[in-house]
């Protein structure tokens, strides 16, 4: 892969941030006529191939961010959206599962959904 000034832009704004980033949230942080949307997706989707980083669907919107040594997921409020990251302790069961079966993992995906504490203090649901 040839790493082009746009693919940079782009892997540096996920290298800063400290949570998933849309596409479109990704768009928003690059300098104004920079890169239209459809050059985001295609470098996203390029990274993703080439395992620079990762997705997770939540809210029907896909979120990335760089891959790292340490794999996680997502809880997500579903009142104020507020993300918490979790750990990952599910590849030794998926790797166990998968060579039963024959089966070569790409990749894996959970996002976790409900109410964060202050939420749920808000709307009185313990």
């Amino acid at each position: 892969m040839r790493m082009t000034t746009q693919r940079k832009q782009i892997l540096d704004i996920l290298k800063n941030a400290h949570h998933p980033l849309s596409a479109e949230m990704i768009m928003n942080k690059l300098p104004e006529d920079t890169l239209n949307l459809s050059t985001v997706y295609r470098s996203l989707d390029l990274f993703f191939i080439e395992e620079l980083i990762s997705k997770s669907y939540m809210n029907h919107t896909t979120y990335y961010y760089l891959n790292q040594k340490e794999h996680h997921h997502y809880m997500i409020c579903i009142n104020c959206q507020k993300m918490y990251e979790i750990d990952c302790h599910i590849h030794n069961i998926a790797d166990d599962i998968a060579d039963k079966h024959g089966f070569k993992i790409t990749h894996h995906d959970m996002t976790v959904y409900g109410y964060c504490k202050t939420c749920q203090n808000d709307l009185n649901l313990q």
